[in-house]
């Protein structure tokens, strides 16, 4: 014979609550993630690389697209 364990009153609406209300719960674990900020000043991450800029294009105005600045007008 196998042993039976109660698992409680039985099926019950599950009570929805959003993450903003679960934010305010003390009940739930809470994990606090270190900022990039910290990281960096702690030395776990290399400091925050400058972006590269992109190479501009230069967008010529009146001129159709293919035509260079040595090509006469048609």
């Amino acid at each position: 014979m196998t042993a039976r364990r109660t698992l409680g009153a039985g099926p019950q609406a599950a009570h929805s609550i959003r993450a903003a209300q679960a934010d305010l719960l003390d009940a739930l674990p809470g994990i606090r993630l270190p900022d990039l900020n910290e990281l960096r000043d702690r030395g776990v991450l290399g400091a925050h690389p400058a972006p590269t800029p992109a190479p501009r294009r230069t967008l010529l105005a009146g001129r159709p697209a293919g035509r260079e600045l040595s090509d006469p007008p048609a």
